[in-house]
């Protein structure tokens, strides 16, 4: 019974580890107003930890947009999204930076895997329940 319960529980220890790591690599993010192509960020793994960096910025037809940036748009590539985002079952949780209004909320991200998409809900409190959700699409 105890060996049982022993390869139960690496089962599901692998299964969850396969969720998050399939949410490594490059994914398109998207405008929550127009719906159109935003940026392109690569989520990373080093050690327990997460990061999450902005490779680019998407003209509103899709190409990518090169430098001289809009004022607006300054300083958004190579920012870091992530802070101290570490695996919590399925999940990655930890605080996520909204470079839009320099600003960092707490921030659970999910794949959904019927969809190859991520899910990532940044909010005021650790519970959820006051904030906004976002789906990236894999690159």
């Amino acid at each position: 019974m105890k060996r049982l319960f022993i390869l139960l529980l690496l089962a599901i220890t692998a299964t969850a580890n396969a969720q998050v790591d399939k949410m490594l690599g490059k994914w398109n993010t998207y405008d929550d107003k127009t719906g159109d192509k935003a940026s392109c960020v690569e989520i990373t793994q080093k050690g327990d930890s997460y990061s999450c960096i902005v490779l680019n910025l998407y003209e509103k037809d899709g190409s990518v947009m090169n430098p001289p940036y809009k004022k607006e748009f300054e300083g958004f590539v190579g920012s870091q999204l992530f802070v101290d985002m570490k695996a919590d079952g399925k999940n990655l949780k930890g605080k996520v930076y909204d470079p839009e209004n320099n600003k960092t909320y707490y921030g659970k991200i999910t794949y959904d895997a019927k969809n190859d998409a991520l899910v990532l809900r940044g909010s005021l409190d650790k519970a959820g329940l006051l904030g906004r959700s976002q789906t990236w699409k894999r690159k």
